[in-house]
């Protein structure tokens, strides 16, 4: 049994991308990030790609160290993964007072196959797929999930509600929230998948959509092609920058 991956980061119809992506991954293990810096603040870009990349150079420190292949994964230290990152965004923001506005949305799943972690903070999001359905899936830090909570909209329209892109919660800023963190209890097992996704991506790809095109992808990298070919039918050309990584498990 071993852990496939691939990923997208593109910029769609903006001027530059301010996604990040970054992973680590074996055939046995796997740390996937996707970041997304908040559009209306000069330097996210920047916050979006030390964010990604100071997560995965950490998990790799951590699972180097002494007792890392068990600590690596454990909830607390995934935790500590994305508390590092935005200390190390405010640092750099201190260095750098030109960016000093900058923040970032983070999804990050950690998982050694017997056990899986994930930690997210805005609205970039994490599904794991099991028999071709969504087994999980990460409540955005938004007031359109707010709304959805307090039984003004069905889930379906989040997409398209006004404050859909309003975030509760990020990385980088100075009211800093911690990351929920969620345990899957199960171990993947052959035919799981993993997705993670910036909002330039969900919002053009629909969840059932994810399955279907799950059930009809032999590998990580013929899946993200057919749910990019969905979102390209659907852009207008001022479309958000997207990204995603993509994992299946297999035999």
């Amino acid at each position: 049994m071993k852990i496939l991956v691939n990923s997208l980061c593109k910029q769609g119809g903006r001027d530059y991308n301010q996604d990040y992506v970054a992973y680590d991954a074996t055939e046995k293990d796997a740390c996937l990030v996707v970041c997304d810096g908040l559009g209306s603040y000069v330097g996210s870009e920047v916050a979006s790609r030390l964010c990604a990349t100071k997560i995965v150079e950490t998990y790799k420190l951590v699972k180097e160290s002494t007792d890392g292949l068990t600590r690596a994964f454990l909830p607390d230290v995934v935790k500590a993964y994305v508390q590092t990152a935005h200390n190390y965004v405010v640092g750099f923001k201190e260095q750098n007072p030109t960016i000093r506005s900058s923040c970032t949305t983070v999804a990050a799943v950690v998982t050694n196959l017997n056990g899986t972690v994930i930690a997210h903070i805005g609205d970039t999001r994490a599904y794991i797929i099991r028999d071709g359905k969504i087994l999980f899936q990460t409540r955005d830090h938004s007031l359109a999930r707010a709304a959805v909570d307090m039984g003004q909209i069905p889930l379906a329209q989040i997409r398209n509600h006004k404050d859909q892109n309003k975030l509760t919660r990020v990385l980088g800023s100075d009211y800093y929230i911690a990351p929920d963190c969620e345990i899957i209890p199960e171990s993947l097992r052959p035919g799981d998948g993993i997705v993670i996704c910036s909002d330039g991506f969900w919002e053009y790809v629909y969840d059932e959509e994810m399955e279907v095109d799950f059930l009809t992808s032999s590998t990580p990298s013929e899946y993200i092609a057919r749910m990019e070919g969905r979102l390209l039918q659907r852009v207008n050309k001022h479309n958000d920058n997207y990204s995603v990584i993509a994992a299946m498990v297999v035999d």
